[in-house]
């Protein structure tokens, strides 16, 4: 078997080594035939692409978090060639989703010799951006937004970030348009999820991210204790779980929202936006699962 490891070498870069010897250790033992390619942030989807038709893999393995996940998935949509996920980031919500083993010995062994490989829906937004885990709106995204813009480290910074972004986001009204009906909401973060929960764990849904379908999850309140208890990594705001009972499960809808609100995707920042059209590519991925 051909195997690209695409790897972010800023990604939780104290795992990283110890990622890289475990792959050649598996490599030789179960003689894999590999190739890495690690990212950098300049024409990496080009960089893959070229990987792609030069090494002629029979599966990539997507080396990071979230964003490298999505990076992954982006570049292998209408191809025929399954993904593995090995958690390298400091968010790893798909890989949580889908119950990849965190340890990392056990994390390359499945993207190397996994053969359960089931399909995974991709999320699309305006008809051009995709996702592959979970994005929002509201405080969440102000958060990442915050982390992009000005950095922090540790818990205290994260801190700095969770309390200012609650403070600074405003109670919000957005008309949902869906093939089911139309819904008049009010919140302070609304998750558009292709998985059934964040990377702590937390269940936001019953939703499978091979159902055809995907939620949305409107958080009407916030509770800042039961905020700060669950908030966990640097990229989520992990609320309380039943701050998200409100849902819509559905195959395609149309937000508009009374004023602009921050906006990521899979921990990627987007911009501000006040109205966003998304639907559901069924099946669009092939990735190995335990």
């Amino acid at each position: 078997m051909r195997t690209l490891f695409v790897v972010n070498p800023v990604s939780g870069a104290s795992s990283n080594d110890k990622a890289i010897l475990c792959i050649h250790e598996r490599a030789v033992a179960t003689e894999t035939d590999f190739k890495f390619c690690y990212t950098s942030g300049n024409n990496d989807a080009e960089n893959i692409l070229e990987q792609l038709e030069d090494f002629k893999p029979d599966r990539v393995v997507a080396g990071g978090g979230d964003g490298t996940v999505q990076l992954v998935a982006r570049v292998l949509m209408g191809k025929n060639i399954p993904m593995a996920i090995l958690p390298l980031g400091s968010a790893n919500g798909l890989a949580t989703a889908l119950q990849i083993p965190s340890r990392i010995e056990d994390a390359v062994e499945l993207s190397m010799t996994g053969k359960n490989i089931r399909p995974l829906d991709v999320l699309r937004f305006d008809r051009k951006h995709y996702c592959t885990h979970l994005a929002d709106i509201g405080i969440n995204a102000r958060m990442v937004k915050r982390y992009t813009e000005e950095g922090g480290s540790g818990m205290i910074g994260y801190m700095k970030f969770l309390l200012q972004s609650i403070k600074e986001s405003p109670l919000l009204n957005y008309i949902i348009k869906t093939p089911e009906g139309i819904y008049h909401k009010e919140g302070y973060m609304v998750a558009f999820a292709n998985a059934h929960m964040y990377g702590t764990g937390i269940h936001i849904s019953q939703g499978s991210v091979s159902d055809g379908k995907f939620e949305i999850v409107n958080v009407e309140r916030v509770a800042l204790d039961a905020a700060i208890k669950a908030g966990l990594t640097k990229f989520n705001v992990f609320i309380d779980k039943d701050m998200f009972s409100d849902v819509i499960s559905c195959t395609e809808a149309d937000i508009t929202i009374d004023k602009h609100v921050d906006f990521q995707i899979d921990g990627e920042y987007m911009g501000e936006i006040d109205r966003l059209h998304i639907d559901i590519l069924s099946s669009y991925l092939r990735i190995v699962t335990p």
